[in-house]
C-alpha cells in the first residue's frame, strides 16, 4: 500500500578516490568550521550510522550531528543538539548499544575557569531524533570538567547496557586527574565520579573501551607515558595504573601551529573469534627523525603486559613526514582498522591525506596502507580562534578551537568497509567528510544519483510505486532500481509503450526494507521501503 507522507533527504558531495568516495556530510553554507568527529554504526542495521561533530555555524561552537541509513552515502537529519544550561557545547563523544540506541555526550561550558557540565542525548530511532539532554555530571564546584568519552557495553555480560564515561576533571582549575562514572539506565541517571588515576597533575586524554566480559578498560596520556587501568565489575572500583609505552610528550605541534596528542585509541576484539579479548592501541609518538609516526600495541592478557610498539604508517621511516590524529576500531570480524593524518604525498610535509591501515591477525601483521582521500588538504587553512572570554590562566594557544580539533572517528563491519570521518579543509574552511568504499555497481549509483535535486523529496513506500510518465514515440521503456550500495536490484522492462501518458505500477515485494534508487523514462528519485 503506498503512503500518503514524504521525507527529505538532502544529496552529498561524492568524489572518487582509489576505492573510497569522499562525501562531505556537513550542509551548512557558512565558512564556520565544523571538527572533533566521532561515528558509530548500528550493530543491528550496519548500514546505518551517526557522526557528530564540533560545529562553529552560528558562530559559536556547538555540536553537531547527522545521520545515514544507507551505509553513509547519504546523511539526513542534520542538526545541532541543544543544551540551555551553558553558552557553549565541545568535546562530542558517541556511542551505541546493542539494541541499536545511540548515545551522544557533550561538554557544555560558558569559560574554562568556571564549573561546567557533560550531558547526554539518547536516539532510540538511528539517529534521527534525540531526546531531551541528561546530565552526567554538573556544576561541580572548583573544577573543569573536561576531554569525555563515551562507551557501552553490548556484550552479554551481567553489565550489558551500562554506559561509562572518562574524562580529565581539573582540580582547582588547573591539575587534572582522571575521572569516571557510569550509567545503568540508559543515561537517566549517573554514578558519583570517582577518581581512577592513582595520580593527579600532567594526565589528560582517557578513553573507555570494554572487553568480551563486560571488563571496563581506560586508557590515558601522560607526561611521557600511555597508562591504563581496568574495571573487573562493571565499573564500580579500579586497579592500579599500568605503564602501556613510554612517549616522548604527552602533546606536540605540527605544521606550526596545530597542536596533537598522543592520546591511546582503544578498542576490544569481543567477537568470537581468535583474538577475542586483545586490547588494541594506536597511538601517534616520535618516530627516529622526531616527526610523528603512528604506532601500535596489543595486550593479550587483559592489560597485564603489552606488546613492543611497531610503527603501522608504511611510508620509508625517517622521511620527516607528520601522521597523527588516529582513531581505531575492531569490527564484527575481529579486523583492526586505524586512520590517521598523513602527509606522505607532499614533499614540504605540508598537505594532508587521510590513511587507514587494517589488520586481519590481531596486529601481528598488517596490510599495506590505504589513501582514504582524494585531495590532499592544508589543514592550516580552515584554522581560526575561537571566540570565548580571554583566560589570562591558560596560555595563548588554549584560547583556539584546537585548530582543527583533536580527533577523527571511524567505523567498521568489516574488513570491506570501514567508514572513517575527519576534519577536511579542500573547500577552504573545515567540514566533516566521511569515506565509504566504493562497491560493485558504484558508478551506475552515483549516475542515478547526480539526476535528482540537491533536496529530494523521497517516497516512504511499502508493496509498490505507482509511476507516471510520458512518451514522446513508441519504445519500450526500462526502469532500474538500485539499493543504497549501488547494486542495480531490479530491472523493469515494459512492452512497446504508444505515444502519451502513462501510469504503471512496480511490485517491490521481493526487496528487503532500505533506501533504492529508480532511474527510468522520465523518472528519477529515491524512496524507503517499510516492508
Amino acid at each position: 500500500m503506498k503512503k500518503n507522507f514524504f521525507i527529505c533527504l538532502f544529496s552529498c558531495h561524492l568524489l572518487f578516490s582509489q576505492g573510497f568516495l569522499n562525501i562531505k556530510i556537513n550542509t551548512d553554507n557558512t565558512t564556520q568550521i565544523q571538527n572533533e568527529q566521532q561515528i558509530v554504526m548500528n550493530p543491528l542495521d550496519t548500514l546505518n550510522l551517526v557522526a557528530v561533530w564540533r560545529d562553529f555555524r552560528v558562530g559559536y561552537r556547538q555540536v553537531g550531528h547527522a545521520a545515514s541509513l544507507n551505509g553513509g552515502r547519504t546523511w539526513v537529519a542534520e542538526t545541532l543538539f541543544v543544551e540551555p544550561t551553558y553558552n557553549w557545547d565541545s568535546d562530542p563523544g558517541l556511542t551505541v548499544d546493542a539494541d541499536g540506541n545511540f548515545y551522544a555526550i557533550v561538554l557544555s561550558f560558558n569559560s574554562t575557569s568556571q564549573p561546567n557540565g557533560f550531558f547526554v542525548f539518547q536516539s532510540t530511532d538511528k539517529g534521527l531524533t534525540w531526546s531531551a539532554p541528561r546530565t552526567v555530571v554538573n556544576g561541580v564546584q572548583n573544577v573543569f570538567e573536561d576531554k569525555e568519552l563515551i562507551a557501552c557495553d553490548r556484550t552479554n555480560s551481567p553489565y550489558r547496557g551500562n554506559l561509562y564515561v572518562a574524562w580529565a576533571r581539573f582540580l582547582n582549575f588547573s591539575t587534572p586527574a582522571i575521572y569516571f562514572t557510569r550509567s545503568t539506565n540508559q543515561g537517566y541517571t549517573w554514578s558519583t565520579p570517582i577518581q581512577i588515576s592513582d595520580t593527579q597533575g600532567s594526565l589528560q586524554w582517557p578513553v573507555p573501551a570494554v572487553g568480551p566480559n563486560g571488563e571496563v578498560y581506560v586508557a590515558w596520556c601522560s607526561y611521557n607515558s600511555i597508562k591504563f587501568d581496568r574495571s573487573t565489575n562493571g565499573g564500580n572500583t579500579f586497579g592500579t595504573d599500568r605503564t602501556v609505552q613510554n612517549i616522548s610528550s604527552m602533546n606536540r605541534y605540527v605544521k606550526g601551529t596545530i597542536l596533537t596528542f598522543s592520546y591511546p585509541a582503544i578498542d576490544v576484539d569481543i567477537t568470537n573469534g581468535p583474538y577475542r579479548g586483545y586490547i588494541y592501541i594506536a597511538y601517534m609518538d616520535n618516530g627516529t627523525d622526531g616527526y610523528p609516526d603512528m604506532f601500535f600495541t596489543r595486550s593479550t592478557d587483559g592489560g597485564n603486559t603489552w606488546s613492543p610498539r611497531v610503527r603501522i604508517n608504511d611510508d620509508p621511516a625517517g622521511n620527516r613526514i607528520d601522521q597523527f590524529h588516529p582513531w581505531l576500531t575492531v569490527d564484527r570480524t575481529g579486523c583492526i582498522s586505524v586512520i590517521f593524518y598523513d602527509s606522505r604525498n607532499d614533499p614540504n610535509n605540508i598537505l594532508c591525506d587521510v590513511y587507514l591501515a587494517q589488520s586481519t591477525d590481531g596486529g601481528t601483521t598488517w596490510l599495506p596502507n590505504v589513501r582514504v582521500t582524494n585531495v590532499s588538504f592544508d589543514l592550516r587553512a580552515g584554522s581560526t580562534f575561537e571566540f570565548e572570554p580571554y583566560d589570562p590562566t591558560r596560555p595563548l594557544v588554549d584560547q583556539r578551537a584546537g585548530l582543527i580539533g583533536e580527533y577523527n572517528g571511524l567505523a567498521a563491519a568489516s574488513k570491506g568497509n570501514p567508514i572513517p570521518v575527519w576534519t577536511d579543509t579542500r573547500n577552504g574552511n573545515q567540514d566533516t567528510y566521511a569515506g565509504v568504499r566504493e562497491n560493485v555497481g558504484i558508478k551506475e549509483f552515483i549516475e542515478a544519483e547526480r539526476l535528482l535535486l540537491p533536496k529530494t523529496v523521497t517516497m516512504l513506500v511499502s508493496e509498490n510505486i505507482l509511476l507516471e510518465f510520458n512518451l514522446k514515440v513508441d519504445r519500450v521503456v526500462i526502469f532500474k532500481i538500485y539499493n543504497s550500495c549501488g547494486q542495480l536490484v531490479k530491472k523493469i522492462e515494459t512492452k512497446r509503450l504508444n505515444p502519451g501518458n502513462h501510469r504503471m505500477s512496480i511490485d517491490l515485494s521481493s526487496l528487503s526494507k532500505g533506501v533504492y534508487f529508480i532511474r527510468g523514462e522520465g523518472i528519477s528519485g529515491k524512496f524507503v521501503l517499510l516492508q
